[in-house]
């Protein structure tokens, strides 16, 4: 069966965001779009071409399937190689990631109104605010409109804020990571967020992903599934233990339990460190409250599908369904629905591609990869050093 398929677009942003050209000669072009995280793109062209000259660091790429940009973001690693038996002037490898490395190139400062030699404020506090407003606020006061002149980039606007998601309190590390805050939050209050190239500007987008997964559904018997695997991560913690205040006297603890029905047993306990809290604070509940579910959430079992999706007339990556959204696939007798944290795919010269999709899982594919945990293990002891810097001395 034959259909048409929605044609990918490869264009070339000079620094100002301004299209210079479009690139039709490409022979590959693989990207990796992540939900609530940094992707990838990787693009193989001829040096002998004429866009060639175009694809240098300084410069982006905006990947459109259709109207709807699947990706956009800066030009980082362009190689060049060329061996005895190739033809012409070799091929040039163009690496680079999407616009979401601002984020991840960015720390919350505690207070983002002050010059950096006069942040004498403890931390950053968001004290009852809807998470969608929460989020944009921090983007905006750091990097965004609202920023100082230092620190703002130019021509990063905000989306209109459309109210998604609870009420949240929370207190940020001194100079927390811009995008794993967003991922906190966003993560406990169930919204996606991503910056993205909109007409001349890069826009910071949260919203509430889709629920496709009545109309999003693979498996083998529709003809929509190459292949498929799926395992299950045992939860680490089911047990959040928050501690607040920073001396015996004054510390306050509370206990939060979210037993897992599927994994029955003694519970897991995990220390949530808000010593840097004032025990005395009015919204101290509120503030243990968020801490223990963003921990809980974070050590929830996990349930990792990876596939390689079919096109077909009714069911189309980048079409019908994107990075974010919650699809459903046949796993065994069932079908279990989850949220796409990242699709890898490769275009080819001749329009055709592969995707390969990973649905459920809290991180990408190798998310329980060694050196992924040595990461996330040196990141909270990074974070715990922190906030010792902020207790109040006693």
């Amino acid at each position: 069966m034959t259909f048409d398929v929605v044609p990918i677009t490869v264009q070339v942003r000079d620094q100002n965001l301004r299209v210079l050209a479009v690139v039709t000669d490409f022979t590959s072009l693989t990207i990796t779009p992540r939900f609530n995280a940094v992707g990838a793109f990787v693009l193989n062209i001829s040096a002998d071409s004429p866009k060639a000259k175009y694809l240098i660091p300084g410069n982006g790429l905006i990947i459109r399937r259709g109207p709807n940009v699947l990706m956009s973001g800066p030009i980082r690693e362009p190689n060049w190689q060329r061996s005895e038996n190739d033809g012409g002037s070799g091929t040039l490898t163009v690496n680079g990631v999407d616009d979401m490395a601002l984020l991840a190139g960015t720390t919350c400062w505690p207070n983002p109104t002050a010059t950096v030699t006069s942040q004498t404020d403890q931390a950053y506090k968001i004290s009852g605010v809807v998470a969608e407003t929460a989020m944009r606020a921090l983007v905006n006061l750091n990097i965004g409109p609202g920023g100082q002149a230092a620190r703002k980039v130019s021509n990063l606007t905000l989306a209109a804020d459309g109210g998604h998601g609870p009420s949240i309190t929370k207190q940020l590390t001194q100079f927390d990571n811009l995008l794993t805050a967003l991922q906190d939050i966003a993560k406990t209050a169930g919204l996606g967020f991503r910056i993205v190239q909109v007409g001349s500007s890069l826009q910071f987008q949260v919203y509430q992903p889709a629920d496709r997964s009545a109309s999003a559904k693979f498996s083998f018997g529709l003809g929509n599934l190459a292949d498929a695997s799926y395992s299950v991560t045992a939860p680490t913690c089911t047990k959040a233990l928050v501690v607040t205040g920073g001396s015996p006297a004054s510390r306050k603890v509370k206990d939060y339990t979210r037993a897992d029905a599927t994994f029955p047993g003694p519970w897991i306990e995990q220390f949530v460190d808000l010593t840097s809290v004032d025990p005395a604070s009015t919204d101290l509940t509120a503030q243990m409250d968020q801490a223990a579910d963003e921990a809980l959430t974070s050590g929830a079992a996990q349930g990792n599908l990876t596939m390689t999706p079919i096109d077909t007339p009714l069911l189309q990556f980048g079409r019908d369904y994107a990075v974010g959204d919650q699809v459903s696939c046949q796993v065994r007798d069932d079908f279990i629905s989850d949220v796409v944290r990242e699709v890898n795919t490769t275009f080819d010269s001749q329009g055709g591609y592969v995707a390969r999709a990973v649905i459920g899982s809290s991180d990408s594919a190798n998310n329980q990869d060694v050196l992924a945990r040595q990461f996330q293990f040196i990141a909270r002891i990074f974070t715990r050093l922190r906030r010792l810097e902020t207790r109040k001395p006693v």
